[in-house]
């Protein structure tokens, strides 16, 4: 951890870390001197609680100051009255970057709201900055570094970074990117955001050298002019991608007494969103689906997009999406078709969405669309019963493969243009399709969503080329 220690970067690299109101019961954050332990970072973990001596090995201290070298971060798991206390405590050791992890503030009520504000006018006055209150705070993946308890061991770096104003939600997602083959960078859980706050870990990502994808869940903006010019310079060099709370009656009351925001997204505010750039999810499975394609292709050069599938109705429904979307069915040429037609049987449908049938050319149809300058991107459809493939895959794996991609073929092409994947069926052919197109194409659940996650990307490109200069 070597990186510069700016406001915002002692929360992502710090040398040294206070874990203050560690304890041996079970409760919120009692696993996590542990865990850093686990993660090799022990000789940088200095918990804290008067009432203990020894945690995990490592020795506690009584107090902040009591710790004898300076401290980058402190992360505080004490009961909400005696953040305050413990906040001043920091103050006075000289810690400039504070992780308050309790609940018990402005999500509750009044009273909760006071001492939020309390806190935040504490930090405010020293010149220090806080995340939180109500939050799990941060990860960073390529430094196997972790404020909360998650499966570091499971997760491979990469390019996807994450803020999140729900703590328990940022952890639900990275629980899920690795079985979606995602790899992610950084994660900020931000929680009530009674200082540092979406603007100013957006702002931080855009510049962060290591992130390629910003992937944002927020319930309101807390600074919405700040907000949306940092989107908007943000989007400017790398994909901004967002699940929205809060977009109903329900949701905004929802979300007051989650995080204590007190206002969501109605249409005036999305739209606003929009206009900065970023794309707005439907839902959160969508959102790490779409932001998978970001982060494995290309950009997008036209609205042309070519289907090639094991089932016809599969290929209406993409076919369907696709020109709800705003995107066109490719014409690949008589030239780029030939070879194709001396080999396929009568049966056979050559238009776009290309029906392959039972007629074991998935392969030869690939390559046609790869092979086509006028295809901008490609929509796999890998269909196949599993009673019949089962047997198959047991004998000669690499056979089965090979009726679906030449993957020397597809590694060739992949940087011309993006190729989404969407294997239907048996959730073990779901699986082996991971194998069988290789790590670096992005698969999604369905048609629908191979074609949304297209739309992103030829609109993201779209709105890029327009504001490049802007």
């Amino acid at each position: 951890m070597e990186r510069p220690l700016d406001s915002i970067g002692r929360f992502f690299y710090p040398r040294t870390i206070a874990l203050v109101g560690v304890s041996r019961q079970f409760g919120f954050g009692h696993g996590l001197p542990g865990f850093l332990v686990k993660c090799g970072l022990g000789d940088r973990v200095f918990p804290v609680n008067p009432k203990i001596r020894e945690i995990e090995g490592l020795r506690v201290y009584p107090s902040v100051q009591d710790i004898p070298v300076d401290i980058d971060l402190a992360c505080v798991l004490v009961p909400a009255p005696v953040v305050p206390d413990v906040l001043s405590a920091c103050i006075e050791k000289g810690v400039k970057a504070v992780i308050v992890m309790s609940a018990g503030f402005a999500e509750t009520g009044a009273e909760g709201r006071q001492r939020q504000e309390t806190i935040a006018r504490m930090a405010r006055d020293a010149g220090i900055r806080m995340m939180g209150p109500n939050c799990i705070g941060v990860v960073n993946v390529p430094e196997r570094f972790a404020t909360c308890e998650i499966l570091l061991e499971e997760m491979e770096p990469g390019n996807i970074s994450v803020v999140a104003q729900s703590g328990v939600f940022g952890n639900i997602l990275m629980d899920a990117m690795p079985s979606l083959g995602m790899k992610i960078c950084k994660v900020a859980t931000i929680g009530n955001r009674a200082d540092l706050d979406e603007t100013d870990f957006l702002e931080y990502l855009a510049g962060d050298p290591m992130t390629g994808v910003i992937v944002l869940y927020l319930e309101s903006i807390r600074r919405g002019r700040e907000f949306i010019e940092a989107a908007r310079l943000a989007s400017r060099q790398k994909p901004v991608l967002a699940y929205l709370g809060g977009q109903t009656e329900a949701g905004r009351k929802a979300t007051s007494s989650h995080t204590g925001s007190l206002a969501g997204f109605g249409e005036l505010e999305k739209a606003l969103v929009r206009q900065a750039g970023i794309w707005i999810a439907q839902d959160p499975v969508e959102l790490l689906e779409t932001a998978r394609m970001f982060a494995l292709s290309p950009p997008m050069a036209g609205r042309r997009v070519f289907v090639v599938t094991g089932s016809g109705s599969l290929g209406v429904m993409a076919a369907d999406r696709l020109a709800q979307e705003g995107l066109v069915l490719a014409e690949p040429s008589p030239k780029s078709l030939r070879r194709l037609r001396e080999k396929s049987p009568a049966w056979m449908n050559l238009g776009n969405p290309m029906d392959v049938g039972p007629s074991g050319l998935f392969r030869d149809a690939l390559e046609v669309a790869l092979d086509s300058p006028e295809v901008d991107a490609v929509i796999l459809i890998p269909v196949i019963p599993w009673a019949v493939v089962s047997p198959l895959l047991k004998r000669d794996p690499q056979r089965v493969a090979a009726m679906f991609v030449d993957p020397g073929l597809l590694e060739k092409v992949r940087g011309s243009r993006p190729v989404v994947v969407c294997p239907q069926g048996h959730p073990a052919w779901r699986e082996e399709c991971r194998s069988i197109f290789g790590p670096h194409v992005p698969l999604v659940s369905s048609p629908q969503a191979a074609a949304r996650t297209l739309a992103a990307l030829h609109r993201y490109w779209t709105w890029r080329s327009r504001h490049a200069a802007a």
